[in-house]
């Protein structure tokens, strides 16, 4: 068996990042993490977690996750209300399309002020 546990991601802004990630995804309250309390935790389903650490240069990272399709259109919602620009297409990430060109029932790409690239499919 092999189970997920956590990833590491680098941020310039702990709390800013650690609240849009929380609040886009629905993932509760961040936690704090590490000997000083120097990261923030964020919960996923199934005991994994995304682990937010300081950064003044962040290293690039593609996160994706799997989620149903209403917890799908939520987030797609969150992200037209917060102005975040997304797309289906990690080349075009602005042109707000929600279909899914690999043939699943919707995906999108969104970068995040580190310049992360986040990926929700359902």
């Amino acid at each position: 068996m092999i189970q997920f546990d956590h990833m590491a991601v680098d941020v310039r802004d702990l709390e800013a990042s650690a609240r849009f990630m929380s609040e886009l995804l629905d993932l509760g309250e961040p936690v704090p993490e590490g000997v000083d309390d120097d990261m923030l935790r964020l919960n996923l389903d199934h005991g994994g977690f995304i682990l937010l650490s300081l950064a003044s240069s962040p290293r690039f990272s593609h996160v994706a996750f799997r989620v149903d399709s209403t917890r799908f259109q939520e987030i797609v919602g969150r992200l037209r209300a917060s102005g975040t620009p997304f797309g289906n297409d990690h080349s075009d990430t602005t042109n707000r399309k929600t279909d899914d060109p690999f043939g699943g029932g919707g995906r999108v790409y969104f970068h995040d002020d580190n310049g992360h690239l986040w990926e929700v499919a359902c």
